[in-house]
């Protein structure tokens, strides 16, 4: 009896996890296409090396059960540890099953962007713009500058209108998605967050310390999103966008939809 109850036991305990075996294999080859997509894509600055992909994996990984959005990822270039791009990969039910690539640029710099059949990346020079704060003073420890870039921005609010007559409140996530130091761009620490819907990024946020005889903090945000997008601090106004009208590759913020059928190159 007890090795028949035994048996009953182990094989009530393990029928979930065969269950949801499929799905795991599916997501491992979900992330295993965006990966690929991921390191497909190549940006220069100039005549310069190419940009550095952070890491092999996603830095962040989503979905959205509100909208088409089945499984995304984030992933982000850089200049040395310094963010110049960013992009999420994501699958999209409309339409049967979909691609959707978002990129957008975090410098000031022209970019070029290949990787991709049939489309080509050029977002021109845009001076970025930052808010400067300079209390309180950035703390000695990079433990303790964290909990000041939190509370840096915990007064601001973002939403999004992605209908009309419809606005979504995002909300920001607790913990970056990136912590960086440039000492070349006097960037003595820097971390970048997201305010999400869901779990889905909208908007990147940069916080910065700059070092120098007028050390201090500034805070820039980015897009990622078509819709338009408002961030407020005390209910004033602060950044906003407007929504993508027509798609344009030369402007710092591009998305491509449609079939992909995997005919991307990745790095050797």
């Amino acid at each position: 009896m007890f090795r028949v109850g035994r048996f009953l036991l182990l094989c009530l305990i393990g029928s979930p996890l065969l269950a949801d075996e499929p799905e795991t294999a599916a997501r491992q080859q979900r992330l295993a296409a965006m990966r690929q997509r991921a390191e497909a894509l190549h940006l220069k600055i100039g005549e310069k090396p190419d940009l550095r992909r952070v890491g092999k994996e996603p830095l962040f990984r989503y979905s959205d059960p509100t909208s088409t959005t089945t499984d995304g990822t984030l992933w982000m270039w850089t200049q040395g540890e310094r963010p110049i791009a960013a992009a999420c990969l994501f699958n999209d039910s409309r339409e049967g099953f979909q691609w959707n690539y978002e990129l957008v640029s975090l410098s000031d710099s022209a970019l070029f962007v290949d990787g991709r059949p049939g489309w080509n990346w050029r977002p021109v020079a845009n001076q970025r713009k930052w808010i400067v704060v300079t209390e309180p003073e950035p703390a000695d420890t990079e433990t303790k500058r964290l909990v000041q870039m939190k509370t840096q921005l915990s007064p601001f609010r973002a939403a999004g209108a992605y209908h009309v007559g419809e606005r979504s409140q995002m909300r920001l996530l607790p913990r970056p998605v990136h912590r960086y130091r440039c000492p070349e761009e006097n960037i003595e620490d820097g971390a970048m967050f997201l305010f999400a819907v869901g779990t889905n990024p909208e908007v990147l946020v940069q916080v910065e310390v700059i070092s120098g005889a007028d050390r201090s903090w500034r805070i820039g945000f980015a897009r990622m999103t078509a819709g338009d997008v408002k961030v407020t601090r005390d209910e004033q106004t602060v950044w906003e966008v407007e929504g993508v009208r027509a798609w344009d590759q030369r402007h710092n913020y591009y998305s491509y939809y449609g079939v992909d059928r995997g005919d991307v190159a990745p790095d050797k």
